[in-house]
């Protein structure tokens, strides 16, 4: 019986890795296309945006931590309730 709990539980750390990457993506994904539309942004105002140029970074410093945090609790989540729900099987 130990065997299977084995398979088991290797199976859904093979899945949560699996998750794991999810999550990284998406975070990649969300911080490249905020990076995107941020330099869009001051790539047409420099003039004017130029001046307050240490706002923009604190803003886009905060929300990517956000997101982080976001994301490392979701993995938390799933990596704390992967083995009370069938969600892997």
């Amino acid at each position: 019986m130990e065997t299977n709990n084995q398979a088991l539980e290797s199976k859904y750390h093979s899945k949560l890795t699996g998750d794991t990457a999810l999550v990284v993506g998406m975070l990649t994904l969300l911080i490249c296309a905020e990076g995107f539309i941020i330099y869009r942004i001051l790539s047409e105002t420099w003039e004017i945006a130029s001046s307050f140029f240490y706002l923009y970074v604190i803003f886009i410093g905060l929300i990517i931590l956000i997101e982080t945090i976001g994301c490392l609790k979701v993995r938390e989540s799933i990596k704390t309730h992967m083995f009370e729900f069938k969600y892997y099987d």
